[in-house]
């Protein structure tokens, strides 16, 4: 199963849509890498070093349009799960990355 932990520092673009269910976004990346993570999981992470605050189970995905707060960008959709919580971050870790990439 896929997975990516991702940078999302006090909860920027999360809302509930319907809870559990909330969206994530927006963000720099491939439509086929987030076609890769619906199954998957997504973690939310303040910093590489602190566990996520905040992840789960990726339902699907939408490119942002021109009403949105930014164009052209992934928005997941996500069933928080208890899983998502607390996971260590894996992946890339130099000082730049704001993604760990996605881990198989």
């Amino acid at each position: 199963m896929a997975s990516l932990h991702v940078i999302c520092r006090d909860r920027l673009h999360l809302h509930v849509t319907q809870f559990p269910e909330f969206e994530s976004g927006y963000w720099d990346l491939s439509e086929g890498d987030a076609q890769r993570l619906v199954g998957g999981m997504l973690y939310l992470h303040q910093k590489k070093g602190e566990p996520s605050y905040f992840g789960g189970t990726v339902q699907s995905y939408r490119v942002s349009g021109p009403e949105d707060v930014i164009a052209d960008r992934i928005v997941f959709t996500i069933t928080a799960t208890a899983e998502g919580k607390g996971a260590s971050w894996r992946g890339a870790s130099h000082g730049m990355a704001w993604s760990s990439g996605i881990i198989e």
